[in-house]
C-alpha cells in the first residue's frame, strides 16, 4: 500500500509520527509532503526521514499558500499511485478526486471554529474525529473514542525520560512551562492569549520554580523540540495560550491552566475541563481568577496525586490512538 501524509504543523507530525513508523517497518510505502511551520522540519530531520517541501512560503497571505500548497501536492502525488491521502490540510480532499486514492482527514476542533476548513473539505472521502464531537453529525465521519494527543503520549507509546530533565538541570515538579502561541493561524483571527502584563504578574506567584518557556516560531529554544514531552512530563504545571499544549499537558496529568479566547469554543477542551478537571481555561480579562487558579495549583500538596487520579480515569475511558489509528488503516 501507497500512503502520503500532508503536514502542516509539528503536532501533525507528532500524531503520525508512530503510525508512520510502523507503516516503514511493515513495509509500506510512505511519501511525506511538508508545509513548514515552527519546528516541524527540525523534528522530521531528527527521525532522518525523506520528505519534500512545499513550494507555499510563510511570506504567501492564506489563499496564494493554499493553492501553491494544492499544486505542489499534485505534483507531488500525480504518479506515485496513492492509496491514502492522509493529513489535517484542505487539499488532499481535492487531490485524492483528482488523482485517485483516499482522503482521511484528520481533525478535531469544532466546525464552529473552522467554518473555512469545514467549507475546502467539502471534496474529502472521510473524516477522522475523537467521539466528544459526535454530535456534530456528517456522513463522511467516523469516530473514535480518544484525542491526536493519545496517538503519542498514550503510555502505550511514550515513557518519560528522566535523564532528559537532568539534562537541562531540571528537577522532577520544580519547574513550570510557559507555552505561548503566535495566535497567527487563519482562525486564531481576533484572538487574544497571555499579555506580557499578565505573564510578570504571574511570574511572580512561581518566582519559587524554574520557568521553562516555549515560544511557537520562535529562532532558537531552551528545550530541543523532540525533548519536549518529556520536559513536559515532569513540570509542576502548564501555563498556556497553546490549545495543543494544554491538552498534551492534560493526557499527561499535568495542571494545564489555558488562557486565551477560545474558552468555551473547543468540545473537546471542554471535556477534558469539565469531565476529567485536568486542565482549566479561563478568559484573559479574568487576571484575579487566572493568579488565584495558579497559586492554588502551586501550595495545594495534592496537586500531584489529585492530577495522577484524574489521568488514570481518562486512560480507562480512552483508547491508544496510534493503535486505533493502525487497525483503521488495516480494514
Amino acid at each position: 500500500m501507497r500512503y502520503c501524509f500532508d503536514l502542516l504543523h509539528p503536532a501533525h507530525f507528532h500524531l503520525f509520527k508512530n503510525f508512520i513508523e510502523h507503516l516503514k517497518s511493515s513495509r509500506h510505502e510512505v511519501y511525506i509532503f511538508v508545509r513548514p511551520k515552527d519546528v516541524l522540519l527540525e523534528l522530521l530531520k531528527e527521525k532522518g526521514w525523506d520528505f519534500t517541501v512545499s513550494p507555499a512560503s510563510a511570506s504567501d497571505n492564506k489563499f496564494l499558500g493554499f493553492f501553491k500548497h494544492f499544486l505542489g501536492y499534485c505534483k507531488f502525488v500525480k504518479n506515485k499511485k496513492v492509496d491514502f491521502h492522509i493529513g489535517s490540510s484542505v487539499v488532499i480532499g481535492a487531490a485524492s478526486r483528482l488523482l485517485g486514492g483516499k482522503s482521511t482527514v484528520w481533525g478535531e476542533d469544532d466546525t464552529s471554529i473552522m467554518p473555512l476548513w469545514t467549507l475546502a473539505n467539502l471534496p474529502t472521502h472521510t473524516f477522522l474525529r475523537p467521539s466528544c464531537l459526535s454530535f456534530e453529525k456528517d456522513r463522511r465521519d467516523v469516530y473514535h473514542n480518544s484525542y491526536h494527543e493519545l496517538a503519542y503520549l498514550h503510555p502505550g507509546n511514550f515513557i518519560p525520560d528522566r535523564n532528559v530533565i537532568e539534562k537541562y538541570g531540571l528537577r522532577e515538579k520544580k519547574y513550570v512551562v510557559a507555552r505561548f502561541s503566535a495566535l497567527k493561524a487563519f482562525h486564531d483571527k481576533n484572538a487574544r492569549g497571555i499579555s506580557p502584563e499578565l505573564w510578570s504578574k504571574i511570574e511572580g506567584l512561581i518566582a519559587g520554580y524554574q520557568i521553562v518557556k516555549s515560544m511557537e516560531l520562535a529562532k532558537s529554544h531552551q528545550i530541543a523540540p523532540w525533548d519536549m514531552h518529556h520536559v513536559l512530563a515532569f513540570a509542576k504545571m502548564i501555563i498556556s495560550d497553546s490549545q495543543t499544549m494544554t491538552i498534551e499537558g492534560a493526557v499527561l496529568g499535568i495542571p494545564s491552566v489555558r488562557v486565551n479566547t477560545f474558552i468555551g469554543k473547543s468540545t473537546l477542551i471542554e471535556e477534558l475541563e469539565q469531565k476529567y478537571k485536568l486542565a482549566i481555561g479561563i478568559l484573559p480579562d479574568h487576571e484575579k481568577l487566572i493568579l488565584k487558579t495558579i497559586e492554588d495549583i502551586v501550595i495545594n500538596p495534592d496537586t500531584e496525586k489529585t492530577w495522577e487520579e484524574r489521568r488514570a480515569l481518562l486512560l480507562a475511558d480512552k483508547v491508544d490512538l496510534n493503535r486505533w489509528m493502525i487497525e483503521y488503516y488495516a480494514k
